[in-house]
């Protein structure tokens, strides 16, 4: 079992509405046309990856919400899919706060949707909702699925960098440059300075249809400063 820990100061909480609020509603709105399936009856991990390794854990918080970041590498010769990924956030008394193991999330709350052979990919979960600042995060790690062939190719351009009082934003497009539609694609993006991840966020687009564009915007939980890198990504949801 591969488990990433680590604790954080705590936070002043803010009474209105969240960026993480915010981003829940952005992504309500983009998966509302999405057709109907059985309720998911909530995930468990059983059977630890071998092959996957949680690299770092972050748990970022602000005034508008909290957001658990991961950076998993893979020393499996075969690049892998729909990853399942359990994480836990629990606060100073060690009471557990959130976990993304309940019935009816998103897969892209439970899992990492694509990870290249022998790659790194960080994923993000802004959807952290407790009832107080997390100091811990744990991660465990299941099997992938194997996937042959290349992956789509999906291209992620930065634009409009606005600084808000409710905290970074980030505008661009999203470009996929293959012939297979893509359904619930998620673009993470990361800042971070020195190694160091300060800030993280995440859009999810309903759909991106082969060879079209779409723009996206996301709010980013945490600081992100003058001079911190921003890297954008968006790992293929669907193969054929």
């Amino acid at each position: 079992m591969r488990w990433a820990v680590l604790a954080l100061a705590a936070l002043a909480l803010s009474g209105c509405e969240t960026s993480a609020e915010k981003s829940a509603k952005l992504e309500r709105a983009a998966l509302a046309r999405l057709p109907a399936g059985p309720a998911p009856s909530g995930l468990k991990v059983t059977k630890p990856s071998r092959v996957l390794k949680v690299v770092s854990g972050t748990i970022l918080h602000d005034s508008e919400g909290t957001a658990a970041v991961l950076t998993l590498r893979s020393d499996s010769p075969s690049a892998l899919t729909a990853v399942p990924l359990e994480i836990t956030l629990t606060g100073t008394a060690g009471s557990t706060l959130y976990s993304n193991t309940g019935p009816g999330l998103s897969p892209s709350l439970t899992s990492v949707s694509y990870i290249p052979a022998h790659g790194t990919v960080t994923w993000v979960d802004d959807q952290v909702q407790a009832a107080e600042t997390p100091t811990m995060l744990k991660a465990v790690v299941g099997e992938g699925v194997r996937a042959a062939g290349q992956p789509p190719a999906i291209e992620v351009h930065r634009g409009e960098v606005t600084k808000e009082a409710a905290g970074t934003e980030i505008k661009g497009t999203a470009v996929n440059r293959s012939s297979i539609a893509q359904r619930e694609l998620v673009i993470y993006a990361v800042s971070a300075q020195g190694g160091t991840i300060l800030a993280a966020g995440r859009a999810v687009l309903r759909e991106l249809g082969a060879g079209s564009s779409a723009a996206f915007s996301i709010l980013l939980i945490g600081s992100a400063p003058a001079g911190a890198s921003i890297t954008l990504s968006a790992p293929p949801t669907t193969l054929r």
